[in-house]
């Protein structure tokens, strides 16, 4: 990938990324750029406190902490609290206990109890994974297979009778054959079952790690958003492959660096609107404040929808197209969280929060976001000053994926630093 750092036409020094051990695919991520916009925050500001108020999938975070800033991480989305916890905050150790026991699950453990009546449709499964060694591959059979799941319709009566036949199979009845295959939707609803039975950093760890594991295996594009399906040969083939992955094996990959982790200091992680988290900082000019918003509407609620249910269990109602008469195809959660950043008529106003909260608290603020968003570049320009603030502004060229298609799409990550 070829991307610059440009500002008058210099380049700031470029360092190697130190990998998060709980890696995700990530819509918006800052893994290509993180140590650039961390070498440029250090350029300009002084601090020893970095305050990371969308912090996502931890990716920026976590660099900061390597570079030995303390480090006070936020995210509104539940799933994202947990995996800030795991690499900010909560002890590790434990974890080699909890991988050996991970190591020896049977099939007779991951389809015990209520899980064991999709043991013969995981069976079917395992031979159309057979065909694939063979080349022979009868998709059009698996196509049916999947088509012919019966899943949970998502609405209050059905989801009410399902939280009584089983407490531990909301994957297996809510998205197998769809986000996931037979096996895998088992492995998750079992990961989900076990973490109860832990110590809490260990429960912590193992729902983090499942997080993670789970934007690499899922049946989508670089999302989850909207399952993919076995519509050719070719894709009934990718998707065969993809679904042979194991969802354990993944974890106690993400357990193993986990137990390894080294933090030259913790943080702290909220999981509130960022002017709540706001409250919970003590005004202190050691501070940087690091703001990576949302860029549209249910940016994140949308597309890691499905992270948010692994993390809750808490068997929602899905949302309903009444055009059609059925839950909608990416089958989202009702009621999912929607950010004033991605809002048209709410941004401006939560960007002018965003600086008015920075001059609290007495701290600099840098903002990343791209010009394909709702504001465009000139705003910020003219927000540093109607606050009497300095500027310095920064671009970082990339290319977006297609997400999943062809196409491919140049974009300028800007970051914002504001100063008195």
């Amino acid at each position: 990938m070829n991307y610059s750092l440009t500002k008058d036409s210099q380049q700031a020094p470029l360092s190697v990324v130190q990998k998060s051990p709980l890696q995700m695919q990530y819509l918006g991520g800052k893994s290509r750029i993180a140590s650039k916009i961390l070498e440029t925050i250090d350029q300009h500001f002084s601090g020893t406190t970095f305050i990371d108020l969308f912090a996502g999938s931890g990716v920026v975070s976590y660099l900061a902490m390597t570079k030995g800033y303390k480090v006070l991480a936020n995210d509104l989305q539940p799933y994202s609290s947990t995996v800030l916890n795991s690499l900010l905050r909560t002890p590790t150790n434990g974890l080699e206990g909890l991988v050996a026991k991970l190591s020896c699950i049977s099939d007779q453990e991951l389809f015990s109890a209520g899980r064991n009546s999709y043991f013969k449709e995981y069976q079917k499964e395992l031979g159309f994974i057979d065909q694939l060694g063979t080349n022979n591959l009868d998709w059009e059979q698996y196509k049916q297979f999947c088509d012919s799941s019966s899943l949970c319709n998502g609405q209050k009566e059905e989801v009410s009778k399902l939280k009584q036949k089983s407490k531990w199979i909301l994957f297996l009845a809510y998205y197998r054959n769809t986000y996931f295959g037979v096996r895998q939707s088992a492995e998750i609803d079992f990961l989900r079952e076990l973490s109860i039975s832990l110590e809490d950093n260990l429960k912590e760890h193992l729902i983090a790690s499942t997080i993670s594991a789970l934007t690499y295996c899922v049946s989508s594009t670089t999302h989850l958003a909207q399952f993919l399906k076995p519509s050719s040969k070719k894709n009934a083939t990718n998707l065969l492959t993809r679904r042979s992955m194991s969802v354990i094996s993944m974890v106690i990959n993400r357990l193993l660096k986990l137990a390894h982790l080294k933090r030259p200091k913790t943080g702290e992680v909220f999981n509130k609107d960022f002017r709540d988290a706001a409250l919970e900082i003590a005004p202190d000019s050691r501070n940087i404040i690091y703001a990576d918003p949302p860029y549209f509407k249910e940016h994140y609620s949308r597309y890691y929808h499905i992270l948010d249910t692994f993390t809750l269990y808490d068997y929602p109602q899905l949302t309903y197209n009444a055009r059609i008469s059925q839950t909608t195809i990416g089958r989202y959660r009702e009621n999912r969280l929607v950010s004033d950043f991605g809002k048209k008529s709410k941004v401006k106003a939560a960007f002018n929060d965003l600086v008015n909260l920075c001059h609290t608290l007495s701290s600099p603020l840098a903002v990343s976001y791209a010009s394909s968003s709702l504001v465009p570049k000139e705003y910020f320009q003219k927000l540093a000053d109607d606050k009497g603030l300095k500027l310095d502004t920064y671009e970082f060229n990339l290319v977006h994926t297609g997400q999943g298609q062809a196409r491919h799409k140049e974009v300028t990550e800007y970051l914002f630093l504001f100063s008195q």
